[in-house]
């Protein structure tokens, strides 16, 4: 049998999916793969095309010496059982690489789940906050701090019009992201005279969760100045995001992990706008690299928030600056010290 590393979650290959999950689970195929590292892989959304891809993945599971797993919830409540006696069963060691900011809520009447959690190699957790609720609640000792992490060799170029403010949203086009915000703020823009000097531009998947796609579209109609452009392709997000000046993330998911649309736009040099979800204080320095809004903000804050970045350029040049010097700290470089120490 091969003793090697594989790494299962969703790939997204099969698909045109392009979301927090794939992007995270391609990117640690691709580092390791960078790294030279003999590693194997399995893409948990061939369960939709191939019904014996379960056996496929118990195989893999069976045969590699580590597994880097990095599941969605379904994956965790129904399949992590299975992995876990597989790989006591065959010595594999299993390093979980969360993504997103649900675990700790979702263990809460999952004590199977806990005791077989506790037990594994390593628990990677995207925030500091994760990493003490996961010790405090449930005794976890095997827990640590893995950032999400982008690789990428890109340098912004700057972009800014004179009197102009070029505003960006790149994420799941869905209402949960903080469309009603953005809304909002459109109509306060028409309130101002701003309609031709503030632009704000969509990208991402529409989603048809309640109503979304609806909802959006026909929102998005009253405003001429916001234009919707669909997903982007992976090789074009920096050169797009670079032409912006910050990028919109009035999330309402409170337990969000660390969005990768974040990352994106520090590596584009451009800053973020943010409400203040559980985690945004480890990720976003206020008024330096991006701008934290109130969590329950009615579209009042994002409004100031945005009309500041508009009359004040200095600030926006330095915020700017910051966010360039941010990203570093996601570095595929910082991913790959801390793997190394995992066994």
């Amino acid at each position: 049998m091969s003793r090697h590393f594989c790494v299962l979650g969703a790939f997204g290959f099969r698909s045109t999916l392009y979301d927090g999950q794939t992007i995270k689970t391609r990117n640690l195929l691709a580092l390791l793969q960078e790294k030279g590292v003999d590693v194997d892989y399995f893409d948990t959304q061939d369960f939709k095309s191939d019904k014996c891809s379960v056996l496929r993945m118990c195989w893999k599971v069976m045969t590699c010496k580590t597994l880097y797993y990095l599941p969605a919830r379904n994956n965790l409540t129904y399949l992590f059982p299975i992995i876990y006696w597989l790989s006591r069963l065959f010595h594999t060691g299993i390093h979980y690489f969360v993504v997103g900011g649900w675990l700790v809520e979702l263990l809460a009447d999952k004590p199977r789940h806990q005791r077989k959690l506790s037990k594994i190699a390593g628990i990677h957790c995207e925030t500091r906050f994760m990493k003490e609720a996961l010790e405090k609640e449930y005794g976890f000792r095997n827990v640590d701090v893995f950032p999400n992490f982008r690789i990428n060799d890109f340098h912004p170029k700057a972009h800014h019009e004179e009197n102009k403010l070029k505003l960006v949203f790149m994420a799941r086009v869905i209402k949960m992201k903080g469309l009603d915000l953005i809304f909002a703020l459109g109509a306060k823009i028409v309130d101002r005279g701003l309609q031709d000097r503030i632009t704000i531009d969509f990208y991402g998947p529409q989603q048809n969760e309640d109503g979304d796609v609806e909802y959006f579209n026909t929102n998005l109609a009253k405003y001429p100045f916001m234009k919707y452009y669909g997903p982007l392709e992976p090789s074009d997000i920096y050169t797009t995001l670079e032409k912006y000046d910050a990028m919109l993330l009035p999330t309402h998911f409170y337990t969000e992990g660390l969005p990768g649309s974040i990352l994106d736009a520090y590596i584009s040099g451009i800053p973020v706008v943010v409400t203040k979800w559980k985690h945004a204080t480890e990720f976003v320095d206020d008024v330096e690299s991006g701008i934290i809004i109130p969590f329950e903000d009615d579209g009042s804050a994002l409004s100031d928030a945005v009309m500041r970045l508009f009359e004040d350029t200095a600030l926006l040049d330095r915020m700017k600056t910051k966010a360039q010097e941010k990203w570093r700290e996601f570095s595929s470089e910082k991913a790959w010290e801390l793997i190394q120490h995992y066994d």
